[in-house]
């Protein structure tokens, strides 16, 4: 599964004079996965689009109804892409590519608050596939982009970090595999990976996803492995502030998620965007692209409404977030030195 988030005007594509449609075949193909597939596929008349889809010979009155449907059964996350848009997407996801960056050499983290040098610090962007690329290649990238952020880990743990910061304000989305693979090191407070750091749920079921061994999966589903030994923190147990805002979406949620209920967690910032379903890309039989909208996500304890995830700590402003999550981190036993004491859990904070 992906989670591509590009903000609700991006489905609304700007159509050119022709607006691009897909064929007879694969709209049909496309109508049959929404209404039985699709998350919110209640909120739409199935029978009446059809028949007003017949009946509208206008190709961009075609492409509208279309459109509003997909945002209605998706709640605005889905949304298809013609053959050449698709492409396009493509060629624009390979020209601006970047890979995840140690807060040392982000735009973006410590740049109002001084970090302290016993905390860590990680940026987790947005990362898209090129699906241009085969299948080997596709994997292969991503895989490399996860090496690169659990070596950004690597590079900061010297020993000395008590604790982390994990950066997810400019996560707009993407594939969420390499960056649940990558922040593995962070994901589980302990030795022990036995155990889900999220779900999905489509209602009827709940798909666990893992971190365990240097790969990630959901169900019995493995997505991605790094090929060599994943880095294990020296010290396992180190608390971890998660830093977002209301620009954090899709799979930048989903990483939100993976870390809330961690043991020695907690969010700081803006309410998240609110796209916290899960989406399956599918290639019809036009080579057009449907990104279907099936499932909400969960954290590792069940909890979770594809909503916006309210942090623990709301923030004013960027200098706010960071100088909060450092006083909260150094605040903790694992950088005091004091003897931890068990505290009851925090309240799980989900809201439109």
């Amino acid at each position: 599964m992906l989670f591509p988030f590009y903000g609700l005007a991006a489905l609304a594509l700007a159509f050119s004079a022709e607006a691009q449609l897909p064929t007879v075949q694969a709209r049909e193909q496309m109508l049959v996965l929404l209404e039985r597939g699709a998350l919110y596929r209640d909120r739409v008349d199935w029978r009446g689009l059809r028949r007003d889809l017949a009946n509208t010979p206008d190709p961009q009155r075609q492409r509208t109804l279309l459109v509003n449907a997909i945002q209605r059964a998706t709640a605005g996350h889905g949304f298809w892409l013609s053959v050449e848009e698709a492409n396009n997407r493509s060629e624009r996801v390979s020209a601006t590519q970047q890979g995840p960056t140690s807060s040392s050499a982000s735009g973006i983290a410590s740049t109002t608050v001084k970090l302290d040098p016993r905390l860590g610090m990680i940026v987790i962007g947005p990362y898209r596939t090129d699906r241009r690329l085969s299948e080997a290649q596709q994997s292969a990238q991503g895989r490399q982009w996860a090496l690169n952020l659990q070596t950004a880990i690597r590079q900061q743990d010297d020993g000395k970090r008590c604790g982390w910061m994990v950066d997810l304000r400019r996560n707009r989305g993407g594939n969420m595999w390499p960056m649940l693979l990558g922040v593995g090191p962070l994901l589980h407070g302990s030795a022990d990976e036995s155990k889900p750091v999220g779900h999905f749920n489509d209602g009827r079921n709940a798909q666990p996803w893992y971190y365990r061994n240097g790969a990630v999966g959901a169900g019995d589903q493995l997505h991605y492995a790094l090929g060599t030994a994943a880095y294990v923190l020296k010290r396992s147990g180190s608390p971890v502030a998660v830093l977002q805002s209301g620009a954090t979406a899709s799979s930048g949620e989903a990483i939100a998620l993976s870390l809330r209920g961690r043991p020695n967690s907690r969010s700081f910032g803006f309410p998240t965007a609110g796209y916290s379903t899960g989406n399956s890309p599918v290639t019809l039989v036009d080579g057009s692209l449907l990104v279907l909208t099936g499932t909400v996500m969960k954290d590792r304890n069940g909890m979770g409404d594809g909503a916006r995830i309210v942090p623990d700590t709301p923030s004013r402003d960027d200098a706010d977030i960071e100088r909060a999550a450092q006083q909260w981190l150094l605040a903790q036993p694992a950088c005091t030195g004091k003897r931890e004491t068990t505290v009851a859990p925090l309240p799980i904070n989900v809201s439109r």
